[in-house]
């Protein structure tokens, strides 16, 4: 449709530790600040550190039964064109198990790059 793909930024996870990290999140049903059980735990137990509430939400899909069934679609759909790209100049892979704010910052340094 006229378009062209400047670049494909795949991001390389570990599969079981991504799994951790996503069944492990939830946030507070008041103000929504974000927590995860093994990372970033509340300062007082079952307590908010932002607003002080005591309810707190898991996003339903945030199990391990639904992580490990995208990753197997990706590994089926999205993985076997990737040399494709790699093969055109345009791959570029991010270490998606860094921290938010560098592998934010490894992406804006691809785009901003081309």
């Amino acid at each position: 449709h006229g378009r062209t793909l400047d670049h494909v930024i795949e991001l390389e996870v570990d599969e079981d530790k991504l799994v951790a990290r996503i069944v492990g999140r939830f946030t507070c049903a008041n103000c929504g600040a974000g927590y995860h059980d093994v990372f970033k735990q509340t300062k007082v137990a079952d307590t908010c550190d932002a607003c002080g509430g005591h309810e707190f939400k898991r996003r339903p899909d945030d199990n391990e039964e639904t992580v490990r069934t995208r990753m197997a679609e990706y590994r089926a759909k999205t993985e076997p064109i990737i040399p494709i790209y790699a093969a055109r100049g345009l791959l570029a892979r991010v270490d998606g198990m860094g921290e938010i704010d560098a592998v934010t910052a490894a992406i804006e340094a691809i785009l901003d790059a081309g």
